[in-house]
């Protein structure tokens, strides 16, 4: 027959706590062996724990109680057993990518506040853009920019897109923050590719559709040129250049300009990138 364990001691064996047990036992989760009609003393067997040890296994994949009390009392098939599985699955790898961008974020704000004491001397030019005729792509989440530039030079070689050789990035949003994966969070990213002024609108496959447009002209922008293809430092320098902007005066809306002078049109080497950022800005007279 196996021997008694008191509640204290059957809860340092299995590494949980006295309340615990009692919480387990009150969900019916796990029940003592016996409990003394007189003392009221619950009492544990060495074979209860593999159940105890399973709860606790359960429990640290983040599966509820309830969820561990139908696993261990209601013999769920094996695929209902994996489906619950994979949905805690899907929700630690959100939890994962939050916690990596909210860190992300944090660097970032660190290194925004240590440029604040030490700030870089930044070579801004003052420049008016001129209006040029374009072919515009917003970039959805099934694009990759080797999509993009592999279709573009098909279309370039077969005379459908009459490409004068600019090429500039647009990031629409409230903030651009380089994340550890690479990405980039913002509202909207739109490619243009300058062409001819009798270009019209081309539908490339696996792209979809360039719509042709004028692109208007800028009055005054801030621009910077970033070379090499150090993401983190260059975001962080177009952030202050916004600063830079605030700094002396100037607004500015809530998009982002990059001149590809040399990018993947012209180089697969990205450390020969040089991309010039430009920062619509306005004295808000």
């Amino acid at each position: 027959m196996s021997r008694k364990l008191r509640v204290g001691e059957f809860s340092r064996l299995a590494q949980v706590t006295v309340k615990t047990l009692h919480h387990y036992d009150e969900l019916g989760l796990l029940k003592p062996a016996s409990v003394d009609q007189l003392t009221n003393y619950r009492y544990y067997t060495v074979e209860q724990l593999p159940r105890i040890h399973r709860i606790v296994a359960l429990k640290d994949l983040g599966l509820s109680l309830e969820q561990i009390g139908l696993m261990l009392d209601e013999a769920l098939p094996t695929e209902q057993i994996r489906g619950m599985l994979r949905l805690k699955q899907a929700g630690a790898r959100q939890q994962m990518r939050e916690v990596r961008r909210q860190l992300a974020m944090i660097e970032f704000r660190l290194r925004m506040i240590e440029a604040e004491t030490h700030f870089p001397i930044l070579d801004v030019v003052m420049k008016s853009l001129e209006p040029m005729h374009v072919l515009s792509l917003i970039v959805e989440k099934r694009h990759t920019m080797k999509q993009v530039v592999q279709a573009l030079h098909d279309a370039i070689e077969k005379g459908l897109v009459r490409h004068t050789g600019v090429t500039i990035d647009v990031f629409h949003g409230d903030t651009i923050i380089p994340l550890e994966s690479h990405e980039l969070e913002v509202g909207q990213h739109e490619i243009l590719f300058g062409v001819e002024s009798s270009q019209e609108s081309v539908t490339l496959p696996k792209i979809g559709e360039l719509t042709a447009r004028m692109e208007p002209a800028i009055e005054t922008a801030a621009t910077l040129l970033l070379t090499g293809e150090n993401r983190f430092e260059n975001f962080e320098r177009v952030a202050l250049l916004q600063r830079w902007a605030v700094a002396h005066g100037y607004q500015f809306d809530n998009f982002v300009r990059y001149w590809l002078h040399r990018g993947p049109l012209h180089t697969r080497n990205r450390d020969e990138f040089v991309i010039e950022a430009q920062l619509p800005v306005g004295t808000g007279e």
